[in-house]
């Protein structure tokens, strides 16, 4: 097998493996209400760095990628049948660069682009912004479908891609509890990540890949009046991709915990959150993230 052959295999387990699984842990307090008829704004700066097991059956261990997101988010939110729902909008660009024992390749581009759809099953009542500062509160559940169509920056003949060409398909429930108005709460999260081939993978190869299924829990709490911590961790399963349906070492089955502080300045808030692997079965990348979000309401005065 050539060393570009090599490299193919390594880039497909450590990039675009590792990204959708971060893709599926949402943050703690992702999913709390927003006031309704309002347009919001959220912007991420994302960095993350996954390394190749130094004792695994890959071809070429020790290959670490250093991948950089900006990413744009619009959410429209709306009464439905007198609960909280939502249509969101989110695209970006990415860098993504591999270093390894013959070298680093790099390329730029766009993401896939995705639409996202909120909608509150109890708890979450439809409140106008006037009438949100005075509410309390309450534990609520809801619905969540992120689609990704195939639209990012890609050649079927490039050794890495920013864009996935193919659609992907991500539902998530949450239930998020709080025994004391908002003080706390307790986000439980579960999801999957579900894709169509990519028909055109290194030329006319298809690349496949499993359903992953993603469980997470956090737990944080208020710090003063505009600021917040919280604890969690991910747990992943499933994923597992083919080229020509051959099976690839990269399926996930481990744990990778979270951190993260927020704080409110005015009518904007600032989320910065951190993960790492915590453990993982022989052969998978270990991957680390840090990334901080500005939201608030696109139109504030």
């Amino acid at each position: 097998m050539t060393h570009w052959a090599q490299l193919t295999i390594v880039v497909t387990l450590v990039v675009c493996f590792p990204v959708g699984t971060r893709a599926q842990g949402p943050a703690a307090r992702a999913y709390l209400n927003a006031p309704v008829d309002q347009l919001r704004f959220f912007v991420d700066l994302i960095g993350s760095n996954g390394t190749t097991a130094a004792q695994s059956d890959l071809p070429l261990p020790n290959f670490e990628t250093v991948t950089r997101y900006g990413l744009v988010s619009l959410l429209w939110s709306f009464p439905l049948a007198g609960r909280y729902g939502g249509v969101q909008a989110n695209g970006g660009g990415v860098t993504v660069r591999v270093n390894g024992p013959f070298g680093s390749t790099q390329t730029s581009g766009f993401t896939d682009p995705g639409v996202t759809f909120h909608v509150n099953f109890f708890g979450g009542p439809a409140l106008r912004l006037e009438k949100f500062p005075t509410a309390a509160p309450q534990t609520f559940s809801s619905f969540h479908l992120t689609v990704n169509a195939p639209l990012g920056s890609y050649d079927r003949n490039s050794q890495v891609n920013t864009g996935a060409n193919r659609w992907a398909f991500t539902p998530v429930l949450n239930l998020d509890i709080t025994p004391d108005k908002g003080v706390s709460w307790i986000d439980l999260y579960a999801g999957g990540r579900f894709v169509t081939n990519n028909n055109a993978y290194r030329g006319s190869n298809v690349l496949s890949e499993n359903p992953l299924g993603v469980v997470t829990v956090h737990y944080s709490h208020n710090v003063g009046k505009k600021m917040w911590a919280s604890i969690g961790m991910h747990y992943d399963n499933g994923g597992r991709s083919f080229i020509n349906h051959i099976p690839q070492n990269d399926y996930a089955n481990g744990f990778r915990p979270a951190l993260a502080v927020s704080r409110r300045f005015g009518k904007f808030g600032v989320v910065l959150r951190y993960e790492n692997t915590a453990s993982r079965p022989n052969a998978a990348p270990t991957n680390s993230l840090l990334s901080i979000q500005l939201a608030g309401p696109l139109f504030p005065f």
